[in-house]
């Protein structure tokens, strides 16, 4: 499984684009280098609109609670990043 990290300015930059009407809404993580968070690879994450996303049913909840525990469980990150 790929993982992403985003701090939080970057999901705050990313979420900007989305209303800046010459963005392309992408950021591109290269970060081999983070003693902590690295990425294995360049990627590439683009936000979108919701509307443009759930054209095919109506959007959920974002995470299921028991998924936010085994997500803690997994990453043994404090709960604060999983609200």
């Amino acid at each position: 499984m790929a993982v992403v990290y985003l701090s939080r300015r970057n999901l705050l930059t990313l979420l900007a684009k989305l209303d800046d009407p010459d963005s392309q809404c992408t950021l591109i993580k290269n970060d081999t280098e983070h003693p902590a968070f690295p990425c294995s690879e360049v990627v590439q994450v683009t936000a979108i609109e919701d509307d443009d996303y759930y054209t095919d049913r109506e959007a959920g909840p974002v995470a299921h609670e028991t998924e936010v525990v085994r997500l803690r469980e997994s990453f043994g990150r404090d709960e604060k990043y999983l609200k």
